[in-house]
């Protein structure tokens, strides 16, 4: 797990977390390749390396949590369990990232999104708008 806007404020959290997404899936991505390189000269098969990225945004709780004897700096709440729920969703809809619907709403002006539907996630009742983001940037109203 990574969060950003704490300890510093980050203004910007949004799109920092989609390109920390992205480019955890590109390096998945040329993993994958040079694996498969290594197997083709050695003759053993290469294993497929995998990963789902689920990515909320929204109010949580941020800080040392814990007892004097053990304690981690982490982010507790609804936002941070939803960011949990994506990540499971991205092999049911064959994405590698899926966005909630708020930090798809701060990202649209610089990612390329694509709407992937709704889904209902353990601990909520109503259905989520989930949505996928493309490396490119999103097109401006000239290019449309």
């Amino acid at each position: 797990m990574a969060f950003w806007n704490a300890p510093l404020d980050d203004p910007d959290h949004a799109a920092h977390a989609v390109e920390a997404g992205l480019a955890m899936v590109a390096a998945v991505g040329r993993l994958n390749e040079e694996l498969a390189a290594e197997a083709e000269t050695t003759g053993v098969p290469a294993p497929r390396i995998a990963i789902g990225v689920g990515i909320n945004t929204g109010t949580c709780v941020v800080g040392n949590m814990g007892s004097d004897m053990r304690f981690d700096y982490t982010a507790l709440g609804d936002a941070v369990n939803l960011a949990a729920r994506l990540e499971g969703q991205t092999r049911l809809h064959g994405v590698d990232l899926i966005l909630g619907e708020e930090t798809a709403h701060r990202v649209k002006d610089r990612f390329a999104l694509v709407e992937l539907g709704s889904v209902t996630v353990k601990g909520r009742r109503e259905p989520v708008p989930v949505f996928t983001a493309a490396g490119g940037r999103a097109p401006t109203s000239r290019e449309s």
